[in-house]
Formats: C-alpha cells, sequence, structure tokens
C-alpha cells in the first residue's frame, strides 16, 4: 500500500509522465481552464504569471486566446520537462519562460503582470495568507488575479466524521468523472488524491467563500466567483487589483 504521508512533490514528480494522458483528459479539467481564460479578461501583450503550471495546459490556453508573455512556474521539475517539450515543438521559447519554483517560494517584483492565474494548485499551500498577500503585490493596477478551484472545504480535524462525509459529497462525482473519462488510470490516480485531501497530506482545499475572504483581506478590490457549467462545485474567482 502507498504511504500517504510521502512528500507531495514526490508525488507529483511520479505523476508527471502521465498527466496529460490521464487527468489531462478529463472533462471537467478543461471546463474549468476555459472558464479561467475566459473571464480573465486577457489582452494581447499582458504579462501573465502561472502559478503551478504542471504540464502547460492552462498558458497554451492562454496563447491560444491571444498574443501575451507568460511567466511559468511549479515545484515539479518532471512536469517542467513535460512542458518544456511542448514549447520547443511549438516554437514558442520568445512567449513562455520557465522556472521550478513554488508558490510559497515566488519572488518576483512589484508590478509585474497584468494576470497572475492557478488552477487547481493553490490548495497546495497550506498558509496561504502570504502567498495572496504577494499575488496581490506583484499585480498592476487593474490586474486581475484569477484563481480555478474545487469548492471543497477540508478544514477541521481529519478524524472527524461528519468532515469525512463533507469532503466525500464532492469527491464521489470527482472518482466518477475520473472513471469515465479516463478509465481505470485516471481513477486510480483521483483516489490516491483523494487520500491525501482526506488527510490533508499536502492537500488543503478551502471553500470560494474563503478564497473571496482571502483576497479582500490582501486589499483586491473586486472578487466575483462563477461555477463551471455542468460541473458546478469547480468555481473560478477573479479578484481585481
Amino acid at each position: 500500500m502507498k504511504q500517504v504521508t510521502r512528500d507531495n512533490r514526490a508525488w507529483f514528480q511520479e505523476w508527471a509522465n502521465e498527466y496529460d494522458n490521464t487527468l489531462g483528459k478529463v472533462k471537467r479539467h478543461h471546463a474549468l481552464l476555459d472558464l479561467v481564460v475566459q473571464l480573465s479578461g486577457i489582452k494581447s501583450n499582458d504579462q501573465v504569471l502561472d502559478i503551478g503550471c504542471g504540464t502547460g495546459l492552462l498558458s497554451l490556453k492562454f496563447l491560444n486566446k491571444t498574443d501575451c508573455t507568460i511567466t511559468a512556474i511549479d515545484s515539479s521539475a518532471r512536469m517542467l520537462k513535460i512542458f518544456k517539450e511542448k514549447i520547443e515543438k511549438c516554437n514558442l521559447a520568445a512567449k513562455i519562460h520557465c522556472a521550478q519554483k513554488s508558490a510559497e517560494d515566488m519572488d518576483f517584483t512589484s508590478n509585474q503582470f497584468d494576470i497572475i492565474a492557478a488552477t487547481v494548485a493553490l490548495h497546495h499551500v497550506k498558509l496561504k495568507e502570504p502567498v495572496i498577500q504577494n499575488i496581490y503585490d506583484y499585480l498592476r493596477d487593474g490586474g486581475r488575479f484569477v484563481i480555478g478551484e474545487i469548492d471543497m472545504d477540508t478544514t477541521g480535524k481529519p478524524d472527524d466524521p461528519q468532515r469525512l462525509v463533507r469532503i466525500l459529497n464532492y469527491l464521489t462525482k470527482e472518482f466518477a468523472l475520473a472513471m469515465k473519462e479516463g478509465g481505470i488510470p485516471a481513477f486510480e490516480r483521483m483516489y490516491d488524491n483523494g487520500k491525501k485531501h482526506i488527510l490533508n497530506d499536502g492537500e488543503y482545499c478551502i471553500g470560494f467563500s474563503q478564497w473571496a475572504e482571502l483576497c479582500r483581506n490582501a486589499g483586491f478590490k473586486n472578487v466575483e466567483v462563477s461555477p463551471v457549467k455542468e460541473f458546478e462545485w469547480f468555481k473560478v474567482l477573479v479578484a481585481t487589483k
């Protein structure tokens, strides 16, 4: 049996080579990414930061939408290797810069970006307040922070049965969709990931009312939340500086 307490970074390293062929094919994941791009209001020549870029699915959707420049960061070297291979194959080196860096280790300058986006990435951050505050600082006036996540609150004691039921109400839908759209390999990964959510083993999801409060406390002026069509337990938040 796999140890649920193993390092989260190692888990993503192991997952990297199969990501695009399993959860990368799940319909609701692409629906989430498409809504992030749509609601971001991205324009030509915008400077974008993609936090937790993985194999580059969101970054490539941004570039497919308009001519922007992207800084993409992720803590997984293997995920970035796959992304860099895509960048080379598509001749996008002038448009995308990749760096191995976690959200907690970001060290960009103030007022650097027009858009900062993160999809199913920031729930891995345990202490979210300083990261959101940094994001606010890195954005230019009028810039947008866009986050796409599951609207699932996993706060509380891991041995609380009521908390477990609350989480499973969300995860059951995810398990079924993973099986339907990605087959056994996707389900196995989602099931493994579900245990990590339940035990707060590198996964620290909060609900969107909590994300919105964090953004307002950081100083964002306007905060709007929109559900993903047909997958309403996934949502997109846009916070404007």
